[in-house]
């Protein structure tokens, strides 16, 4: 072989290897490949195109067909192997093989689920990723931050008035001091007497409920008292009422007919209630009164 069919086996093959790594890395089929399709909706698809693999439990079982938009999503078409059967519990989500290993479709299922999948789209499950572990990061962070300078903020603002305010401070704490040393003083200066004043008090106690109690009984026995000498009462007053009459009706003679008090014997008339008086009398000495009045 001379060195120009040399040459051009050099370039052929080249060109051939060149082709292989070129559809390698763009994930470029020559052949339409055969399987079942399925489909899942995505909030976020970043990272994952056409010919990304599809895993379940690590073991590739088909490739990303095409990704479309709907509803403000990312719906994602897979093609499953011909061999491979779905189960019906089977769900996706977006994997990574690493920090800044590429992404891929995971699958994964209940275990022990024999039914198979019917349904052309299957649920997707959100996993949070270490874009989204360090976006959160990041906003703790700036919360923390934020809060460190109000903190910062707040702790000035504090100083600023103890530096405004020491002076009254000072005073204030002062007048403390001395307050507390004049009751202390005169805390010693009267001991004696809050220690006799401590003594008695028990005995003043015992006194006051002593007071109280006879108050009571006292009060108990007066009531009793007048509750037996009630008729007494009664009567006492019935004639104490006679005669204040009689004395009225008395003076009323005397101013009308002062002359009578020439004779010898005065006069006097009788009460226009004299009957009641009498019945009531009769009442309250004997208890007779009504049946005498009307037989």
């Amino acid at each position: 072989m001379n060195a120009q069919a040399r040459l051009g086996a050099f370039v052929l093959i080249s060109l051939i290897i060149l082709g292989l790594l070129s559809s390698r890395i763009g994930r470029f089929q020559w052949f339409e490949q055969q399987g079942s399709m399925i489909e899942t909706l995505l909030q976020d698809a970043a990272g994952i195109a056409v010919q990304s693999p599809v895993l379940m439990a690590g073991v590739k079982v088909g490739v990303v067909h095409a990704i479309d938009l709907e509803d403000h999503q990312a719906l994602v078409h897979m093609l499953i192997l011909p061999a491979i059967k779905l189960p019906a519990s089977t769900q996706a989500h977006i994997a990574g093989g690493g920090l800044v290993g590429e992404k891929y479709i995971a699958l994964s299922a209940t275990a022990g689920d024999k039914q198979p999948l019917k349904n052309k789209r299957i649920p997707s499950e959100q996993q949070a990723g270490l874009e989204s572990i360090l976006n959160g990061a990041s906003s703790v962070t700036d919360e923390l931050q934020k809060i460190i300078k109000k903190a910062t903020h707040i702790t000035d603002i504090v100083s600023a008035m103890l530096d405004e305010n020491r002076q009254d401070i000072r005073n204030t704490a002062q007048g403390f001091g001395d307050t507390g040393k004049e009751l202390s003083g005169l805390l010693k200066k009267h001991r004696h007497d809050l220690d006799h004043l401590l003594k008695t008090l028990p005995d003043a106690a015992q006194a006051g409920e002593s007071f109280f109690t006879e108050s009571t009984l006292s009060m108990k026995d007066f009531h009793e008292l007048i509750i037996d000498n009630r008729e007494n009462l009664y009567r006492s007053l019935f004639e104490l009422r006679k005669t204040s009459e009689n004395l009225e009706a008395f003076s009323d003679d005397i101013r009308r007919n002062p002359w009578k008090l020439m004779s010898e014997k005065p006069e006097i008339k009788a009460s226009r209630h004299a009957q009641q008086d009498k019945m009531e009398e009769m009442l309250l000495t004997t208890g007779q009164g009504v049946r005498s009045a009307h037989p």
